[in-house]
């Protein structure tokens, strides 16, 4: 009876340690970033819509971040709210966004 307890026990840990390990690898692999750049384009024709933004980096290099859009993205002027359609190009703007396997999702735009 024992021993059967102790195998059971060690079945159970070894099935929470297997069930554990993918929501801990899948929650890694999301990361959140701002970045600080100039607009490039921003598409609201398109599905998703996309915002595109050319980042200059410490070492002078360019970065150029293209991000979806969804409809819950947070976008901003100032302290007030504005839509995608109202961005201009050349406008500075920062732009938070989750780096997923999905690729880049925006969750915020704030734009100076």
């Amino acid at each position: 009876m024992r021993t059967m307890l102790g195998s059971f026990c060690i079945v159970f840990a070894i099935g929470l340690v297997t069930q554990t390990t993918p929501l801990a690898t899948v929650a890694a692999e999301a990361i959140q970033r701002t970045v600080r750049g100039t607009v490039m384009a921003a598409n609201t024709t398109a599905d998703p819509q996309t915002i595109v933004l050319k980042v200059i980096l410490p070492n002078k290099d360019e970065l150029i971040v293209g991000a979806r859009v969804p409809t819950d993205t947070k976008i901003t002027r100032g302290s007030r709210t504005t839509r995608l359609a109202d961005i201009k190009l050349g406008e500075s703007a920062d732009l938070t966004y989750l780096k997923s396997s999905d690729g880049l999702i925006a969750q915020s735009i704030h734009l100076q």
